[in-house]
């Protein structure tokens, strides 16, 4: 017999534009599953990242023209050597990738990461910005989510930035509610050779459940495994493989060993400074 099978490829991706650019940011729709709100540290503050341009608001994550500008030079390149997309060559690609990965998928967010120990400048409100950070494959059926597209500008790394803005996050999702979200689960996958992703795992006291193999293909142009067999489809010619490190903080962990004091102790620690930063 024929057997019935309508189903057909992934959706098309969306045409590059400067999606949401002018869509005024009481009408910008998040979009996601759990509850967004500010979070903050005494030395950073996370902020749902709104990608609107409105020069008569002053905060940062409304200015996305303004946060794509900080991702320019060739310093920033080195940010998505492990990352499955980018580098972003125009503003139109990077809002488009924030509507695609983000906006339009209701378990994903991304906020944007302020250092708050820096001086503040009216007159320059990106001047505190040191990337961005995301929650993603959140399942309020199962109570688990993801920390990733960590994204820290050069000119924040080996600060305090990264460490707090995963606390946060960590915090958030496994705090009891109302406080927090009260998830079982945090995950933080990490493409097998980023040394420096696997390393900020470790120190925030992720527990390394083990390796996926060919967890993923890659862009030709990516760090991967390049693939010398042709045989069959999707082989050498659809791109290069990622091994992912996976790691994990339960529940049991946050509650019933000591990672909830451990992450206070690190949100307590004295910040750090990036001389490039100050130049």
């Amino acid at each position: 017999m024929d057997y019935l099978n309508s189903a057909e490829g992934d959706k098309p991706t969306l045409p590059i534009d400067s999606y949401h650019l002018r869509t005024p940011p009481e009408e910008y729709d998040l979009n996601c599953l759990v509850p967004l709100r500010v979070l903050e540290s005494s030395d950073v503050r996370l902020e749902p990242f709104i990608a609107c341009f409105n020069p008569e608001y002053p905060s940062p994550s409304l200015h996305a023209e303004h946060a794509f500008s900080l991702l320019q030079g060739e310093e920033n390149r080195e940010l998505y050597k492990y990352l499955p997309y980018g580098p972003f060559a125009t503003l139109a690609e990077f809002l488009t990738w924030l509507e695609v990965r983000i906006r339009s998928d209701r378990h994903s967010c991304l906020f944007l990461i302020t250092d708050l120990s820096r001086p503040l400048d009216d007159a320059k409100p990106l001047s505190r910005v040191a990337g961005w950070i995301g929650l993603l494959n959140l399942s309020i059926v199962d109570l688990i989510g993801e920390i990733g597209h960590v994204t820290v500008l050069k000119r924040a790394w080996k600060t305090h930035a990264n460490t707090h803005a995963s606390c946060l996050l960590l915090k958030y999702l496994l705090t009891p509610r109302p406080d927090g979200l009260a998830f079982r689960r945090v995950s933080w996958l990490a493409h097998k050779e980023n040394q420096n992703s696997n390393g900020a795992a470790e120190r925030l006291g992720f527990f390394h459940e083990g390796t996926i193999r060919y967890a993923r293909i890659l862009r030709h142009d990516k760090e991967g495994i390049v693939i010398n067999s042709n045989r069959g489809m999707g082989r050498a010619e659809e791109g290069k493989a990622r091994d992912t490190h996976v790691w994990s903080v339960t529940w049991e962990d946050w509650e019933r060993r000591g990672k909830e004091a451990s992450v206070e102790s690190l949100l307590t620690r004295e910040v750090k400074r990036n001389p490039a930063w100050e130049s």
